[in-house]
């Protein structure tokens, strides 16, 4: 029985532009950052960047599809996203209880 195999260029390029997004995001809350020093609203640019960066990184694990398998990459790829989203969650609840 032979290897299925499919072409994975349209989701690179869709990853590509997916990090471009994320990398842009990134340096907007980086300098609102700069601008909002202190107080609740630096902490919840905080997890926005937090956040931010799990969800680059959980799209960079797609790109470890030819080295280790798409099974492992997409399995690394759902926990970044997991870590991502709670850390969305923790930072929501500290905005709220304040």
């Amino acid at each position: 029985m032979t290897k299925p195999t499919f072409d994975i260029t349209q989701m690179v390029l869709l990853s590509f532009l997916a990090i471009v997004v994320y990398v842009f995001i990134l340096i907007v809350f980086f300098y609102a950052r700069r601008k909002y020093k202190g107080g609740v609203v630096e902490k919840v640019i905080n997890f926005i960047i937090a956040t931010i960066g799990f969800l680059l990184v959980a799209d960079t694990a797609l790109f470890l599809i030819p080295n280790y398998g798409f099974i492992t990459s997409y399995t690394i790829h759902i926990i970044f996203k997991i870590i991502a989203l709670t850390c969305l969650a923790v930072g929501g609840l500290k905005f709220f209880v304040r």
